[in-house]
């Protein structure tokens, strides 16, 4: 089984056995049993913490880092274990949303919690187990699915800067007939995010962001073995941003769209008692556009398109899963601006992989061994090799030896202006080691690290193209806790690095060497207060910028239950109003308060 269908049966696993995870080795897995160091935020976790879209909740988790030049919707990257979003793999529903233009970025500020059902974070080298990208680690999606008793529900809230946010749904089950469809809708004046004082001919005004997003899943069963199931996905995501500068006028106005589109049509089954499969065909496009009115108009477009067909198979033998699949991809740009084509590439990429994760006694083995052919590249290999120790019911031991890469999006190798076609993979390597304990609903996770990143793929200033420049090193520690006493829901996480370029010994930039977040939810009754803390230490802007201070943020939320349909909740986003950048010339946004009502029916 791949890991659409896995993911049903994960969202259901909430036993006394412990939590359901399917990403860490394309199987599923209890939690606590899984090697690389992965964590879980499920619907529960995303409805406690009020939070808007994806980056906003995924900065309280161990290692991860969001950084913005401009409001909501403009210009962003993600890091995770002080990779950048070109080294880390973003799946939605098993479908990889890395772009193949110049910025070789991942949408995620356009990703809307309304509906996201699910998310599941593995740290470090897999591109054994999901290819080419998994530098820093994968972050898989996973949207709403239709099981279980039907449900309705809607919920509306207004806040500041002119904010205000909807959505509605409807899940459920009928006889062998499942079905979750979902509906949302926000919008925000904004501030004018660029810092006057320290950007030239940024234009004044406040930067608006607009998201509609919907999302559909459908799945039949013929048989109790025999499934067939669709599901779509759309966020359009339309922003207002600057881009100050000597070529700018105070009277610029640039507006840009987003728009993430993914079908995905499948059939699961089971050909014998131990043999389990899956054939899976996405469709999956992004497209980009700006718009520039002012001293020097023009327009771009972008569209990163990719067509995938999977073949998995699972095999439960005892004590020992077995896997492996054939993985096929189309990989398409065609970029241009004003209207003047600028490129236009497809690439084929195939792969053939498998594993073994082995449970016996107070042994825990998983290996995992995959194969990417990509047009124009020699092949890669890629291996993960992990081993647990159970040394009693609480503490486990842990060790794990990866490599993974990264191929070059299309944009870097091919466009006209800054393209190298002879760049090369980047490689990596990663040793771990670690220590669990869990214990009940508890689960503390600590792992120190070390890896090493070859050719890696950036913008040469001095050639005017990408080139493979540079060799990165980072090592620390990571530690995240999850756990509840008796009505209180709390969650931890320290992260200690140092993300180096080896070839100049500096710290890489915007990569903070310490980062901390501490999160708890307390019921009191009818009543629910939370409240989030996040700390990122101080770090290098880019060369010729000044450093980004470190900051500290403090959200409050609450949520009071007027019936057994009906809340009301409401929150307050950098309650100390704290003043801070995460990319220099560009501002965040000051204290922020929320107000909402919530309506859900189970029949």
């Amino acid at each position: 089984m791949s890991l659409l269908s896995l993911a049903t049966s994960a969202v259901l696993a909430q036993t006394t056995a412990g939590e359901i995870v399917v990403t860490a080795s394309r199987t599923e897995q209890i939690l606590t049993d899984v090697l690389p160091h992965t964590t879980v935020l499920g619907r529960d976790a995303i409805e406690q913490s009020q939070v808007l879209d994806l980056p906003t909740l995924l900065a309280r988790e161990a290692g991860f880092q969001f950084t913005q030049s401009g409001g909501r919707g403009g210009q962003a990257t993600a890091f995770l274990r002080g990779a950048a979003s070109l080294q880390v793999l973003v799946l939605v529903d098993g479908v990889p949303v890395t772009k193949q233009d110049t910025t070789g970025a991942v949408s995620l500020e356009h990703i809307m919690l309304d509906q996201v059902d699910r998310i599941e974070i593995v740290r470090g080298n897999v591109s054994a187990i999901h290819g080419s990208g998994a530098v820093g680690g994968v972050i898989q999606v996973f949207t709403r699915q239709g099981q279980g008793q039907p449900t309705v529900y809607a919920s509306a809230e207004r806040g500041s800067q002119g904010s205000q946010r909807w959505s509605a749904g409807t899940s459920g089950a009928a006889g062998p007939l499942a079905y979750a469809v979902s509906v949302g809708r926000m919008r925000t004046d904004g501030i004018n995010a660029a810092n006057l004082s320290q950007t030239l001919n940024a234009n004044p005004d406040a930067d608006a962001y607009r998201n509609d997003n919907h999302a559909l899943d459908l799945s039949y069963k013929f048989s109790p073995e025999h499934k067939l199931g669709l599901r779509s996905t759309h966020f359009n995501g339309r922003f207002d941003y600057d881009v100050p500068g000597s070529f700018s006028a105070p009277t610029d106005v640039h507006q840009g769209r987003t728009q993430l589109d993914s079908h995905t049509l499948y059939w699961s089954g089971r050909l014998g008692p131990q043999w389990s499969t899956r054939l899976n065909y996405s469709d999956a496009k992004e497209r980009n556009d700006t718009d520039t009115v002012g001293s020097y108009s023009f327009t771009t477009q972008a569209q990163t398109r990719t067509r995938r067909t999977s073949w998995t198979h699972q095999f439960d033998l005892p004590s020992m899963v077995l896997s492996a699949g054939l993985d096929h991809q189309t990989q398409g740009i065609d970029m241009a601006t004003d209207g003047v084509s600028g490129l236009s590439r497809e690439r084929k990429a195939n792969a053939v992989y498998g594993g073994v994760v082995y449970k016996r006694a107070a042994h825990n083995l998983q290996f995992n061994l995959r194969r990417d052919d990509v047009d124009g590249m020699s092949a890669k290999d890629s291996v993960y090799l992990g081993y647990g120790y159970d040394l009693d019911a609480q503490w486990k031991l842990i060790a794990s030896h990866a490599t993974a890469f990264n191929m070059p999006p299309l944009g870097y190798l091919f466009d006209p202006y800054s393209g190298n076609p002879d760049l090369r993979p980047e490689t990596a390597s990663t040793r771990e080691a670690g220590v669990q304990w869990a214990q009940g609903p508890h689960r503390l996770r600590s792992t120190w690290f070390s890896s090493l990143t070859k050719d890696l793929l950036l913008y040469d200033m001095g050639t005017w193209q990408f080139s493979n420049v540079s060799r990165v090193k980072n090592q620390g520690l990571e530690t995240s806790y999850s756990g509840r006493f008796h009505m209180t829901d709390l969650r931890a996480s320290l992260s200690l690095q140092d993300p180096v370029n080896e070839a100049t010994g500096q710290q890489l930039v915007r990569r903070a060497k310490t980062l901390a977040s501490v999160s708890v939810s307390q019921a009191l009754g009818l009543l629910t207060l939370g409240g989030s803390a996040r700390y990122t230490r101080a770090r290098p802007d880019i060369e010729g910028k000044p450093g980004l201070p470190s900051n500290t943020l403090l959200d409050l939320t609450a949520r009071y239950s007027l019936s057994r349909e009906w809340t009301l909740y409401g929150r307050v986003e950098n309650a100390t109003d704290s003043r801070y950048q995460t990319a220099y010339g560009y501002n965040q946004l000051p204290r922020t308060t929320t107000l909402g009502l919530s309506w859900k029916m189970k029949h």
